[in-house]
């Protein structure tokens, strides 16, 4: 039998989503025009990517299983790659003779995929605070990895030798940061019983 709605639904349901739907736009829109490029990078191109290919991933292989985290990934980080692929043909970055589907591209597909999988399958399905923290960071890391390597082999030059110690610490910094607030998020889902699956 169904309820009537209270306030607090219609803040949950309504309110938040379209307050987290404006951000979402205007963040591009308003605040990427008036910053710094690399400050632009990193909070407004770099959210899309930190939420899609790493934050849902993770989240997905901590409160499901690695296969729920591997295929969110698979999923999110094509997504992501298609979007990539839009931006650079968009700006002209693809040689004449038709070179689209840059490995890089295929990176942020198998970063998100490790970074799910790897994340669900050391958890194991616990809840422990730690454990959870853990198999978030060895996932993410690793995730990142792979990312870095497939954009120092891209034909583009995205990341050489030369620079890639920035690159690592780029790539990395968003995995540590989320690799220890998503779990945070993970816990305050399973007080609330919000988990995919028995807990163990």
């Amino acid at each position: 039998m169904s309820e009537g709605l209270k306030a607090s639904d219609v803040i949950y349901a309504v309110v938040i989503p379209c307050i987290v739907a404006f951000l979402i736009i205007a963040f591009p829109f308003y605040l990427g025009p008036v910053l710094d490029p690399t400050l632009r990078a990193i909070l407004v191109y770099g959210l899309g990517e930190a939420i899609l290919v790493i934050g849902v991933p993770m989240l997905f292989g901590l409160l499901w299983n690695q296969w729920a985290g591997g295929a969110s990934g698979f999923l999110l980080g094509s997504i992501y790659a298609l979007y990539v692929n839009d931006v650079f043909a968009a700006a002209q970055k693809y040689t004449p003779d038709g070179m689209i589907g840059d490995i890089s591209n295929l990176g942020y597909v198998v970063c998100a995929m490790l970074t799910g999988y790897i994340t669900g399958a050391l958890n194991k399905g616990g809840l422990g605070f730690k454990r959870m923290v853990a198999s978030a960071l060895t996932g993410g890391i690793i995730g990142g990895l792979f990312l870095l390597y497939t954009q120092l082999i891209s034909p583009f030059g995205m990341v050489t030798f030369s620079n890639i110690g920035y690159n690592l610490f780029v790539n990395l910094l968003p995995r540590i940061i989320y690799g220890i607030v998503i779990p945070i998020i993970a816990k305050v889902f399973s007080w609330y019983g919000l988990i995919l699956r028995k807990a163990s």
